[in-house]
């Protein structure tokens, strides 16, 4: 162990030297540095320099190997802290804080004669100056241009470039923004190496710090130079350091103005900047140099970045030109970026110089930057600075005192370089929603209405002269219009449709016959969009001033297509009915505005009457009475007389109509659609069946029989129901005798007489034959035949055969209906309906049986119906050695039966515990029930009557 002795100089307060001895009574023996070697040059110039304390720390750091050991300690003690010189206060108490907190984190030995200096600093000096944010020391930065750059722009006749400015000495205190950071020596660096990107240019630099970045860009002649910064205090240095450097301070600066001395400065805290705040300011090129740095800061550094990025030209100068300042495609070519027909200037670019310190940070940004459609690159294996040697020296600037000089390096693996480019220039994020409609469907009033929104731009038809250029179809404004449109489909998909806007949403009324072959895919992929629909019987009237009404022309089969397309997109889209939007508009455009997720305006409701600047150029032909309107006028009561010359066509349009009116999903009230919604299926398989009626087989929806069908007009039908099971129809014969599911399944044949050619009774009426429906459904039993059901005994009296004999499976169900109701009044299952004399007949759908001391008893046939099931039934009594009676049965014989249950082809056997709150038997399925109910199971599985 070897003991050091030192004589010992501590700087005071305004260059005050303090004398002392201190004993360095535990260091180890090391071998003292050599002032002479690089790293040492480094650490020396550091200091004196009074270079950030993280810097000197490294350069310390590579002096010992590593480590700050004590032979390191020893050799800034000698080479700076002992010797007298000019330093600041504060400066050297946070470095030495900084030093001697590195060494105890590495679990080292701090040298005695440094604890007692920064001891003494941190007692001497307790008045309020000392370490105020304000302290400040002079720096000259000095770019010395090595040979072979005689052609840069940068360089000019000198091979020195040398920048005066006031920086902070008190970083580690909140003074951050007065400091000379790493990235800011590169982003500086990469200027004078790259000047072709930056002269001429407007530039635009966010959180400018000491200004380096500015000085850089005046000296490459950039047209504009607008530096900014968050703090006040900063912002004041930043102009200090502008004049030192003989540059002009424009606080307003002309709109215009290309004076490459003046440089302007603004006051720009990113949390509270608002778009109206840098609305004139269209930069070409955006700088920053380590902004990446605070979690909290991101979200609004990437707002300012997008709103920056997002801006052209044509945002803050207003064409003289009337007809290029519309927004609407149909009336002049489209204004892009300032220039007509989609030409644009070179978007802007951002330039953000940054060092990865947290990799979760930076990431972070990148998210951000990724939602605000900001595409990044990163160049910096392909944009460096040049090795331009670069100096840094501190002095006093009253006594042009130097303090030391040092050689600023960059290193290439921790220094770099982003690019960050808008994907939706000259615009806020845009959201583009899509109307799809046919002709003369309020489609315009629709575009009327979103069009007073205040968040929302319009486009009327911008498919329109592709459409013409595709189809070749003539209009009395073609050639106009092709001349003024772009008519090339995709470009106006990807530059006009999802192109730049000024607002967050973008509503384009689209014709669905416009979606011709050849347009990108795009086109349904993206946006929202929605189905506007109007009845024919409204639409067809109107239609042929213009145009001949055809097939075509009408375009419901493309909209029909449309609709399944974005169905199978997984999109859905909302379905819209005009006479909705007629009848009560507000709760409908506040349906489909919750459909859209944007928020209703009440602005929505109305217009004002006249032309709009939105038009399509057709408007003259086609929206004279809508411009006489101020907001969805009522449906006519009494509307025009339809013409019979279009029959044939709204024949043909009125079924897509009809199939896509069954998607509107906000139908509103009216006396005969009650705004009822729509029941659950007891069965939700259902809810996609093929029906067989008359000719054809049609989707449920569309299983329909004509009004002047007989069981329409009279209820002239007959039907029998089948139940399948295994895959098989069983009793299948006998059920045809009187008249692709697999299993659950329950088919009901009907047998209508057919349509007439008139409304009435005759039938003789009926020239047109039967009509056959087949209902196949997923239908297990619809009874409980495992707990057993409850009746109740009706008023409603089964017919007589003197009137309707109920042998015939007639659709002349009312009178059980009525039964029926008073069973679900009770809520029970069904109820029993008595013959004319009092005795039982039947339930309103099935058969009974009843025990009683083991007999089995079943009413006559003669106010009942025969069915399949009970004839089976039958069958099984007598095949399981059970005494059969076919007879009259009471009431009274019901309520003291010891068993009963009903049979039915949709039920099949289903056990009765309680008729007319009385229990049957002990109230649980009973034995001669169970073992019948065994036998016709057996029975559906191994029958050979079974097809």
């Amino acid at each position: 162990m070897k003991v050091f002795k030192f004589s010992k100089t501590v700087v005071g307060r305004g260059g005050r030297k303090v004398k002392g001895e201190s004993m360095a009574t535990a260091a180890v023996e090391e071998q003292e540095l050599d002032p002479s070697l690089p790293a040492c040059v480094n650490l020396i110039s550091a200091i004196l320099a009074m270079e950030p304390s993280d810097l000197v720390i490294s350069h310390a750091r590579a002096c010992g190997g590593g480590s700050i050991t004590e032979s390191v300690q020893k050799f800034i003690w000698d080479h700076c802290l002992s010797t007298p010189g000019d330093f600041y206060a504060p400066y050297l108490k946070i470095f030495l804080k900084k030093l001697i907190s590195e060494v105890e984190f590495d679990h080292g030995y701090v040298l005695d004669y440094l604890y007692e200096l920064y001891a003494q600093y941190m007692t001497s000096f307790k008045d309020d100056s000392f370490g105020k944010r304000d302290t400040r020391v002079c720096k000259r930065i000095s770019y010395i241009f090595p040979d072979g750059c005689s052609e840069l722009q940068s360089k000019q006749h000198s091979r020195a470039l040398v920048f005066t400015l006031q920086c902070s000495l008190n970083m580690l205190e909140g003074d951050t923004g007065c400091s000379i950071w790493p990235s800011s020596l590169f982003l500086s660096e990469l200027i004078l190496s790259h000047p072709k990107l930056f002269s001429n240019k407007s530039c635009f630099e966010i959180g400018s710090g000491v200004g380096l970045v500015g000085l850089c860009l005046a000296h490459v002649k950039a047209s504009k130079v607008i530096l900014s910064d968050g703090d006040l205090s900063t912002l004041a240095n930043m102009k200090f350091n502008l004049e030192l450097n003989h540059l002009n301070i424009e606080t307003d600066m002309p709109q215009g103005s290309e004076d490459p001395s003046m440089v302007k400065c603004m006051h720009l805290p990113w949390e509270s900047t608002s778009e109206s705040q840098l609305q004139d300011i269209v930069p070409d090129v955006v700088l920053g140099a380590d902004v990446i740095y605070d979690p909290v800061c991101l979200p609004h550094l990437v707002r300012v970045l997008a709103i920056l990025l997002n801006r052209t030209k044509s945002d803050s100068c207003k064409p003289e030109n009337g007809d290029a300042c519309d927004e609407s495609v149909g009336r002049c070519k489209v204004v892009y970026n300032g220039v007509a027909d989609g030409k644009s200037k070179e978007a802007p670019v951002a330039y953000i110089a940054y060092v990865i310190r947290n990799i979760e940070t930076f990431d972070y940004f990148l998210s951000l930057a990724k939602q605000a459609n900001l595409n990044i690159m990163d160049l910096s294996d392909s944009l460096k600075p040049l090795n331009l040697l670069r100096y840094m020296q501190s002095f006093n600037q009253s006594h042009q005192q130097n303090h030391g000089s040092i050689r600023c390096e960059i290193d290439m693996n921790l220094d770099s370089i982003l690019s960050i480019r808008s994907e939706m220039v000259g615009s806020e994020i845009v959201e583009v929603i899509h109307s799809w409609s046919a002709p003369r469907s309020l489609s315009t009033s629709t575009m009327y209405s979103f069009a007073q929104r205040d968040d929302i731009e319009v486009l009327d038809e911008p498919l329109y002269a592709n459409f013409l250029r595709v189809t070749g179809l003539d209009r009395p404004y073609r050639k106009e219009l092709l001349s003024k449109m772009e008519s090339d489909g995709n470009k106006v998909v990807n530059d006009i449709i999802f192109g730049p806007g000024r607002k967050k949403y973008r509503y384009c009324k689209h014709i669905a016959k416009q979606r011709v072959q050849g347009l990108t895919n795009d086109l349904m992929k993206k946006g929202k969009h929605f189905i506007l629909i109007r009845n024919p019987l409204d639409i067809l009237p109107s239609f042929g001033k213009v145009v001949a009404p055809s097939f075509f022309e009408l375009g419901l089969a493309e909209l029909v297509c449309i609709y399944n397309e974005l169905r199978e997109l997984g999109q859905s889209p909302p379905v819209i009915d005009a006479a909705d939007l007629q009848q009560n508009p507000e709760a409908t455009l506040r349906g489909l505005c919750d459909d859209l997720e944007i928020p209703f305006q009440p602005t929505m409701l109305s217009w004002e009457a006249g032309p709009k600047s939105i038009d399509g150029l057709w408007a003259p032909w086609w929206y004279e009475s809508i411009h006489k309107s101020t907001g969805f006028n009522q449906a006519k009561r009494y509307p025009q007389t339809f013409p019979f010359s279009l029959y044939d066509l709204l024949e043909q349009s009125l079924p897509l109509y009809n199939m896509l009116r069954r998607h509107v999903k906000k139908k509103q009230s009216s006396l005969l659609s009650p705004p009822l919604p729509l029941p659950d299926l007891p069965v939700p398989t259902n809810e996609k069946i093929l029906v067989w009626v008359g000719d054809e087989i049609v989707p449920r929806d569309s299983a329909k029989v004509s009004v002047f069908d007989s069981v329409v007009q009279g209820g002239d039908s007959v039907w029998e129901g089948l139940r399948v099971y295994n895959g098989k129809i069983f009793k299948l014969e006998g059920h045809l005798d009187r008249n692709g599911m697999f299993d659950n399944s329950h088919i009901r044949l009907s047998l209508t007489r057919g349509k007439k050619v008139t409304s009435g009774m005759s039938p003789a009426f009926n020239l047109y034959g039967c009509t056959l429906i087949v209902l196949a459904e997923w239908k297990p039993p619809v009874y409980d035949n495992t707990r057993g059901i409850v009746l109740v005994t009706a008023s409603t009296r089964r017919n007589s055969p003197n009137s309707l004999d109920s042998k015939i499976h007639h659709n002349n169900l009312l009178n059980n209906i009525l039964a029926k109701i008073e069973g679900n009044n009770a809520k029970v299952d069904d109820a029993i309906m008595l013959d004319k004399d009092g005795y039982v007949s039947e339930t309103n759908a099935t058969n009974i049986f009843i025990v009683k001391k083991g007999r089995v008893s079943t009413p006559h046939a003669d106010y009942c119906l025969p069915g399949i099931t009970r004839a089976t039934i039958m069958d099984l009594v007598v095949k399981e050695d059970l005494i059969l009676e076919e007879r009259r049965i009471s009431l009274s014989e019901v309520h003291t039966a010891d068993e009963m249950w009903t049979s039915g082809t949709m039920g099949e056997l289903s056990p009765v515990v309680k008729v007319d709150g009385r229990r049957i038997g002990d109230g649980e399925i009973g034995p001669v029930t169970k073992r019948l109910q065994d036998a016709y199971k057996n029975l559906t599985q191994q029958s050979d009557d079974i097809f």
